[in-house]
């Protein structure tokens, strides 16, 4: 039997966009979490604080099933790959690409 690494932390799974909203707002810039989208919960969306207000972006699919962010994105064989990435380089995408994913907001163990 194979056994499946944990979840990433500050992945928070089915989380709505306005508690995740809540969670970001006592954060500060560049604070994100990952979390299932509420319209199509097979993918997942990445929240995170900027200076002035908060991104909710998801996650897109290739052809070959990796991941990419905003159109600009390179591919990533995963989701944590694509978090690791970004969290050294700005985001490529409008509107957020001053900010990198600097400080994760973790999910709290009961």
């Amino acid at each position: 039997m194979r056994h499946l690494p944990p979840p990433p932390r500050w992945f928070h799974g089915p989380l709505s966009r306005a508690d995740a909203e809540n969670l970001l707002s006592l954060c500060k810039a560049g604070s994100y979490l990952v979390r299932l989208s509420e319209t199509s919960p097979q993918d997942c969306s990445l929240s995170l604080r900027s200076s002035q207000s908060f991104l909710h972006l998801k996650f897109g699919r290739t052809r070959e099933n990796q991941f990419v962010l905003g159109q600009h994105s390179g591919p990533f064989a995963s989701v944590p790959e694509l978090v690791l990435h970004y969290s050294s380089r700005p985001l490529p995408v409008q509107g957020a690409e001053h900010l990198a994913l600097l400080y994760p907001v973790v999910t709290q163990t009961p």
